[in-house]
């Protein structure tokens, strides 16, 4: 599985950005991969903050270069890259280390202008992927609702335009449901329709509830709607899991 997205975060008090494939949380650790493979080179033509290169077309085969000879070398996957002050670090995960030099210097001689350094540890836990790279739940609710934004606007959606938006939330109890009802509807959330245990397959939160509310959909406007929902759920042991709205033109 790949989900592959990008966001910006401060990384040891400088700026970074974090391009990763997220679908990967779901089976990390890999107990066969547990050693990370980390290999990093200068940007050729990086932009004021450090963060992208001018050669975009070179640093894209860089690392589509470097993906197929780690995976073919060494059968590693590759869970993403880290790039601050002008510099671009791409990390792996394989059950060893043997070979990722070999490998590194096999990439430099197609792509002469990188300068590649090639290093490894072992990472049982997948703590590079999990807890360095891998977003915080609040930066993560903000790329889920920016990827939704993205498929809006591909329709010609006025995202500042109110309309109806429908938002989906699970409990464990209709008792936690009902105390977040209560509490929903004092920030003007309405009641769409209750998901009773028969509907739904979760055996943990079956008690489900879809809110609406009138509201743009511009990015400040639903982070903060998704921030409080998630808020209020979490009060109440339940989970927030998206929302839907249709296009305004």
């Amino acid at each position: 599985m790949e989900d592959w997205d990008y966001y910006i975060c401060d990384l040891d008090g400088e700026t970074a950005g974090v391009f990763l494939n997220l679908a990967l949380a779901g089976q990390a650790p890999d107990v066969e991969r547990r050693v990370s493979l980390r290999i990093a080179t200068p940007l050729i033509d990086p932009d004021e903050n450090g963060l992208t290169d001018g050669q975009s077309d070179h640093a894209d085969r860089l690392e589509d270069d470097l993906e197929e000879t780690l995976r073919a070398r060494m059968d590693a996957v590759y869970v993403g890259r880290i790039t601050h002050s002008g510099l671009r670090e791409f990390y792996f995960y394989a059950s060893g280390s043997q070979g990722v030099l070999q490998a590194a210097r096999e990439v430099e001689q197609r792509h002469p202008e990188y300068k590649l350094e090639a290093g490894s540890a072992q990472d049982p836990k997948w703590e590079q992927y999990l807890q360095v790279m891998y977003p915080t739940p609040e930066v993560l609710r903000s790329m889920r609702n920016h990827k939704v934004l993205a498929a809006l606007m591909e329709q010609g959606d006025e995202l500042a335009k109110p309309r109806p938006v429908d938002h989906f939330i699970y409990f464990g109890s209709p008792e936690a449901r009902h105390e977040f009802r209560r509490k929903a509807a004092e920030l003007g959330f309405a009641v769409r329709r209750e998901l009773n245990a028969e509907d739904e397959e979760d055996i943990e939160q079956p008690f489900g509830l879809i809110l609406w509310r009138q509201q743009p959909v511009d990015p400040a406007s639903i982070d903060a709607a998704t921030a409080q929902l998630d808020r209020l759920a979490a009060e109440v042991h339940g989970s927030y899991d998206g929302w839907e709205c249709p296009v305004a033109k």
